[in-house]
């Protein structure tokens, strides 16, 4: 569970991971998923996630989990939603499904791949394709621009190119409009372990428009959130502790907002690849 940010607002389709030469040792649950602003590292090969969230309640010195946070909630304080996510065997999101309180879907992504390698993804909302969008991968399999259509007329609405890769660099997402005219551009920058620690986002003109800092614990999930203004002043933060399973993945987090006082406490379910 983490707060929603807008910082790379025109990451709202996003990008794909670098296409893995073998069978990755990691899931990556970012682009395509509520978390494509974080872009978590999960451990092993997992074939599904069910993520849930809940109200804190105050008992003695921790938090236990209260009633359930309703959809409307969720877009009311502007948090990560419920979802469940399925991948492949090398580790590729095929599907992300956004769900209510009662599991029923919002909204979805699915996405395709040609040659094994991540070619078309699908925005569907009430059993219609909205939107879908056209990926093109260099040689060696990194996707290098994005072309979103809208499905129901069959236009071009924008075009994404990207720079960069998610190890110990700083990824560039570049958008132009239907017109090849650009507009904003978004700043992603990882560390050695291939961890989003900054996030800088930048509107037509070039002008900063937010930013947001990452800290980690030593399991390299988020310990820590700092989040900036179009003055590049702290406009909030977020601390998170965690309980994990047995492959080191987190299955509940407790997150705190100490300028508003106030917690939620999200839970997961994994299935493995055996």
């Amino acid at each position: 569970m983490k707060k929603l940010i807008f910082l790379v607002a025109l990451i709202l389709f996003a990008l794909v991971a670098c296409k893995e030469k073998k069978p990755a040792d990691f899931t990556r649950l970012g682009y395509f998923t509520p978390y494509q602003n974080y872009m978590e590292k999960l451990n092993g090969k997992v074939e599904s996630i069910v993520e849930k969230g809940y109200w804190a309640v105050t008992e003695g010195d921790t938090y236990i989990k209260g009633a359930k946070v309703t959809k409307h909630d969720f877009d009311s304080i502007g948090w990560t939603p419920d979802y469940k996510a399925g991948f492949d065997i090398d580790g590729d999101l095929i599907s992300c499904s956004v769900i209510d309180e009662n599991d029923k879907v919002v909204y979805g992504w699915n996405l395709a791949k040609e040659n094994n390698i991540l070619a078309r993804a699908e925005y569907t909302q009430n059993d219609t394709v909205r939107t879908f969008i056209k990926i093109t991968c260099n040689e060696v399999g990194k996707p290098v621009q994005f072309e979103v259509f809208n499905a129901l007329a069959d236009t071009l609405i924008q075009t994404m190119t990207i720079e960069g890769s998610d190890i110990n660099d700083t990824t560039i997402l570049q958008s132009h409009n239907f017109k090849g005219e650009a507009g904003g551009k978004g700043l992603a920058i990882y560390n050695e372990q291939g961890l989003l620690t900054d996030a800088e986002s930048y509107n037509k003109e070039g002008a900063y428009y937010g930013g947001l800092k990452i800290m980690y614990n030593d399991r390299g999930f988020t310990s820590e959130t700092t989040f900036f203004d179009k003055d590049k002043n702290v406009s909030g933060k977020n601390i998170f502790t965690y309980e994990y399973d047995d492959m080191g993945n987190w299955v509940k987090v407790i997150c705190k907002d100490p300028d508003k006082g106030t917690a939620l406490i999200s839970e997961r379910v994994y299935t493995y690849f055996k």
